[in-house]
């Protein structure tokens, strides 16, 4: 009786890995990523991307939802950059391309003054890219912090390429790079 139970066991577990392995996507990479978003014209919703990601960030709609008692807004973005894979602040060999986000905030405001932030927070789930962002998913969360100089935007999350997007973007790159000496 152990022994059938032991083999039941066996066959179920070779099961699940077998139906996990379908289940997963085939050579797909995902990274971690985290820095600092910084504005260089809130007004006009442009931003630089330092960190796990690297490059221009930009606000291409924007609805206010609620104003009260939460601050409440929805919109889209995209990024245009690299994924720094290695950490070295530089996009060279790393998977490159465009990511198209849409997002929603939520911020409170202070009572005294509505212009003064408490915090802010927004979620950003990946909905398309190009180049090697094409098929890549993830989600970016964004907390705003007011600090005396402003206010401070940080981020962390993870993006999923595809297939290994990323080993082929860094050959290519590499491979560009070696006919060009």
């Amino acid at each position: 009786m152990l022994r059938l139970k032991l083999t039941c066991g066996a066959a179920v577990l070779a099961s699940c890995t077998a139906a996990l392995a379908v289940a997963s996507p085939a050579a797909a990479d995902t990274y971690k990523v985290s820095g600092k978003q910084i504005a260089i014209d809130a007004e006009a919703g442009t931003f630089k991307m330092k960190g796990g990601l690297i490059g221009d960030w930009a606000i291409t709609s924007f609805e206010e939802i609620a104003k009260s008692p939460y601050y409440h807004a929805k919109g889209t973005e995209t990024f245009k950059g690299c994924l720094d894979r290695r950490r070295d602040r530089s996009c060279k060999g790393d998977p490159s391309g465009t990511l198209s986000f849409t997002m929603e905030y939520w911020a409170l405001f202070g009572s005294a003054d509505p212009a003064s932030l408490v915090w802010g927070a927004c979620f950003h789930p990946v909905v398309s890219g190009t180049g090697a962002f094409a098929g890549a998913r993830g989600a970016i969360q964004m907390v705003d912090t007011p600090t005396s100089g402003g206010i401070a935007t940080g981020y962390i999350g993870n993006v999923t390429l595809k297939d290994g997007s990323a080993r082929r973007s860094a050959r290519a790159a590499r491979s560009t790079c070696g006919s060009l000496r």
